[in-house]
């Protein structure tokens, strides 16, 4: 039998047509393909996109107001620190109830809060994909004029002051670019192909891959080319198969694996895109430029958004300008693909651009894995995604288990990945928090 087996593997070698030629890359930058109609060298300006220009930080006092909490309530909660208030130690913890009635903690559950609205983007114009094949659909149109591109993420987010502004200039855009070349995370990519001519090849490959080496930087912190990086062939990788013409790199659309766009350890990992595609541009000086996009289950970027050490909730909505519970309700309501047994989508149309300098994208002698290491204080952000999904899985009010938080129910706090201190540890007078 073993001659047998010898002789059917090396026919099945001779079979497969060897790869012509190969080029392997390392991304230095990704972001959400926002498209920004505003002024050049602003991010606040009105644009195009957003008439009215970003969306200003939140007004405490309005954000706060409830059936059930006094003005005079909300008057002690908002006094300033000089005048004896206790600051972001008392509001955090006010902000992350505001539901329907007292003691729901409306992170988890922001159905139980009514939608605030928030200004959407209004243009026309938007970086993305047909996912749909439908021109009449998406209501946008690229930069190159294709028509019926899908890029719903972009009008429900794209006034938000974290996401707008002019390529890799958004607030979030630069932290999340930081933290990536710093190595919390590698994107390798490598083409291929069959044909003789790299630059026009109609049998041609894509790989996209997390990789566990760091990117190496200059003195300038600039990535430095012609590196070498291993590929992770189990999650966040995909192989699909492409066709170049003139330097141009268009995928067919597959389940689409990727690394996640992250800033922090907690949010970083697989990113599922549902007939997801790239398209990609070889230029001259051998760098690559490209887009990734497809359908993505919205309430996974509402929980990556919300839930992450050591940001949670009430950290993004005083500092990053975000209101948590009206970008649930403008994700809900953008969601465009995948209806569930209820009519509702569970997908949104999504596009993230990247950029990419030459390097060698290789298969290591032993296969590489996934180097997460556990964040120190994130098991609680896992654990508050999970009650989420729970809570729209089952459209019932969920709440944290006692102890495991603020979040509890009568327990006592303990290690948290949120910046705000337990209501214990609350100094301003004639104030009771509510727990978390």
């Amino acid at each position: 039998m073993r001659p047998i087996l010898l002789f059917s593997t090396l026919a099945m070698a001779a079979a497969t047509p060897a790869l012509a030629w190969e080029k392997g890359f390392a991304v230095d930058k990704y972001e959400p393909a926002f498209y920004y109609g505003g002024k050049p060298g602003t991010t606040e300006a009105a644009g195009s996109d957003c008439p009215r220009g970003t969306i200003p930080d939140n007004d405490v006092p309005k954000v706060l107001k409830t059936s059930w909490r006094s003005d005079a309530e909300i008057a002690e909660i908002t006094k300033k620190v000089s005048d004896g208030g206790g600051g972001e130690r008392v509001v955090s913890p006010a902000m992350s109830q505001r539901g329907f009635k007292k003691g729901i903690e409306t992170y988890l559950n922001p159905q139980a809060a009514p939608d605030p609205g928030m200004q959407q983007v209004t243009g026309k114009i938007a970086e993305g994909f047909n996912l749909d094949g439908n021109a009449k659909t998406g209501g946008f149109t690229s930069p190159s004029g294709e028509r019926g591109v899908d890029n719903a993420f972009y009008r429900a987010w794209g006034c938000i002051m974290s996401f707008r502004g002019s390529p890799w200039h958004a607030y979030l855009s630069q932290r999340a670019n930081d933290k990536m070349v710093d190595g919390l995370y590698t994107i390798a990519i490598r083409v291929s192909g069959m044909g003789k001519d790299p630059m026009n090849d109609a049998n041609a490959f894509v790989e996209i891959a997390y990789s566990p080496d760091r990117l190496v930087k200059d003195p300038m912190g600039n990535i430095v080319r012609d590196y070498s990086y291993r590929m992770v062939k189990s999650e966040q990788y995909t192989k699909v198969k492409a066709r170049i013409k003139n330097g141009m790199i268009e995928t067919e659309q597959t389940e689409l694996h990727m690394p996640a766009f992250s800033w922090g350890e907690t949010n970083r990992g697989d990113v599922l895109f549902h007939k997801g595609k790239l398209r990609l541009t070889m230029k001259a000086d051998g760098t690559l430029e490209g887009l990734a996009g497809g359908y993505r289950d919205w309430r996974d970027i509402y929980a990556r958004d919300t839930f992450n050490s050591p940001s949670d909730g009430a950290t993004r909505e005083t500092y990053y300008h975000e209101n948590q519970i009206g970008m649930y309700y403008a994700l809900k309501r953008h969601a465009d693909a995948m209806a569930d047994k209820h009519g509702q989508n569970t997908a949104i149309s999504a596009a993230f651009r990247f950029t990419a300098v030459p390097a060698y994208a290789v298969d290591p002698v032993t296969p590489a894995k996934v180097d997460e290491p556990p964040y120190p204080r994130g098991q609680r952000t896992y654990a508050r995604r999970e009650l989420f999904l729970k809570a729209q899985a089952t459209k019932a009010i969920v709440y944290e288990p006692e102890n495991a938080g603020r979040g509890g129910r009568g327990g006592a706090p303990v290690a948290d990945d949120s910046d705000a201190p337990p209501p214990s540890a609350i100094a301003a007078p004639n104030v009771q928090a509510s727990n978390r």
